[in-house]
């Protein structure tokens, strides 16, 4: 009997992968002048968006998660700031001057991947 090549048929679907952020917003308004290198704003003096009081912050997650930091409506470099669920901690090079009435926005958006596995039909 002459030898001949058995091909396996396969066919799969494509995998898919939705991404899908949660964004959460934070916000402080200064109620003295500060001026300094360093300060420490507890999550417990922010309010979210509906203006409830907050008891921590929701940590971005380590792979899938950032944050954001506005002071005053503009956009914070991510070396001057430092978060954790208790609190914010915000370090300048040169002394810096924060007046009363600022407000500052925390933004934690995190995603939650989903992907479908493919189906293979052989």
């Amino acid at each position: 009997m002459a030898t001949q090549l058995f091909k396996l048929s396969v066919t799969a679907s494509q995998p898919t992968t939705t991404t899908v952020p949660t964004d959460l917003r934070y916000f402080y308004t200064f109620t003295a002048d500060f001026t300094g290198t360093t300060t420490t704003l507890n999550a417990t003096d922010f309010v979210n968006d509906t203006g409830t009081a907050v008891t921590a912050f929701t940590t971005a997650a380590a792979d899938n998660g950032y944050y954001q930091l506005y002071i005053n409506g503009q956009l914070q470099q991510s070396g001057v700031y430092a978060v954790t669920s208790a609190s914010i901690v915000l370090t300048f090079d040169a002394a810096s001057t924060i007046y009363a009435n600022t407000v500052l926005s925390l933004v934690v958006t995190n995603f939650d991947p989903n992907t479908t596995a493919p189906t293979i039909n052989v």
